[in-house]
């Protein structure tokens, strides 16, 4: 009797330690729903679905566009066909010849968010420091929020990598960030802005617990690597063999990449190309969703400063529109006329700071 009571206490434990969660993320940005057994999960179609705490090993999954059109699979949330625990299984949603796949894309842990959300303020106050600081040639902070330097060589290849002292630096802001988002932005700028060996990417990489991300920034900066010879230790940081093979596939196939940095874009997008963006840009319900869109997407063309200026009238607020106009600057054709945009801004606090962002591109 008191072995079975026991047990009864123990199962509802078990449950507990052996829960996973599912997400579910469109790659193109297309708006879906998805049920799991039948049960709806988000009523509104979004771009990027979690379900949490699953406690089967399996689960029926259905996901539908915004057309109707929709697809069934089973999804199985183990790891080399065993059970685990506390791990995120992430399925992508692709449309691939108008019809939907639903594909594995990877396993991670699950990652708790820090305790407490804030940290404790410290004994000896440094936030001012924090906030109002040049990091040499890397990045200026003000009012926490960092400003890149762009560092790049204006023609020709990267030759010598950025100097140490700048990926100290960013360590430094690493150790600070408290959210993935956060520390993504971090690397993203490190490498879109500065010239850096193998070694120093790998280094950045270490910060980053999705391979998906990690790929996405190996892409953005392989362009910039001064020794490519030593490419082949650029998967030192991965575990998933799914994401070793995409990287294989990249370096193999890196030079049908149609790359373009900040002094490449010299040949704007056709309009067709921008309206078309514009109205994908449109659908979403807030500058948030719209924003993460347009992260996606935006390296693909090249912009007038005209074109820029229309795709931030899709924005509302101008936070989102300042994030959005630094990414459009980079591949911008006229830069010179870049700052005619600053009109597009509610305040003219954001229109200097974009003057300022610009002056440091120089």
């Amino acid at each position: 009797m008191r072995a079975a009571f026991f047990i009864f206490l123990l199962l509802p434990a078990l449950t507990m330690l052996s829960q996973n969660n599912l997400r579910l993320y469109s790659g193109g940005g297309v708006l879906f729903t998805a049920w799991a057994d039948d049960t709806i999960i988000n009523k509104k179609p979004e771009v990027d679905v979690l379900l949490e705490k699953i406690t089967d090993d399996s689960i029926n999954v259905k996901v539908e566009l915004a057309n109707k059109s929709s697809a069934k699979t089973t999804v199985f949330l183990l790891e080399k066909g065993k059970p685990v625990k506390n791990k995120e299984f992430k399925y992508l949603i692709e449309v691939r010849n108008n019809k939907i796949k639903i594909s594995y894309s990877g396993v991670e842990d699950i990652r708790p968010l820090p305790s407490p959300l804030v940290p404790l303020k410290p004994i000896v106050d440094t936030s001012y420091k924090l906030r109002n600081n040049l990091l040499g040639n890397y990045c200026e902070l003000k009012e926490g929020k960092a400003l890149y330097f762009n560092n790049l060589p204006k023609k020709g290849e990267c030759v010598t990598a950025m100097p140490s002292v700048y990926l100290a630096y960013m360590n430094s802001l690493m150790k600070r960030a408290e959210v993935e988002d956060d520390k993504f932005s971090i690397a993203e700028n490190t490498c879109m802005n500065n010239c850096m060996s193998v070694s120093q990417l790998n280094n950045i990489l270490t910060h980053i617990a999705f391979e998906l991300e990690k790929l996405k920034l190996i892409r953005l900066a392989y362009f910039h690597i001064t020794d490519k010879a030593n490419q082949n230790k650029l998967d030192s940081t991965f575990k998933l063999e799914s994401s070793k093979r995409e990287l294989a596939f990249f370096l193999k196939n890196s030079a049908d990449y149609k790359v373009k940095t900040g002094y490449s874009c010299t040949t704007p997008a056709g309009e067709n190309e921008i309206s078309e963006l514009c109205q994908k840009l449109s659908i979403y319900s807030n500058d948030a969703e719209r924003f993460q869109f347009f992260k996606k997407a935006y390296s693909a063309l090249c912009y007038t400063s005209l074109q820029s200026k229309a795709i931030l009238a899709t924005y509302i607020h101008d936070r989102e529109k300042l994030d959005a106009a630094k990414l459009l600057y980079y591949h911008c054709t006229d830069k010179e006329n870049f700052l005619g945009i600053s009109d597009i801004f509610s305040y003219n606090t954001t229109a200097a700071e974009l003057t300022d962002f610009v002056g440091k591109q120089k």
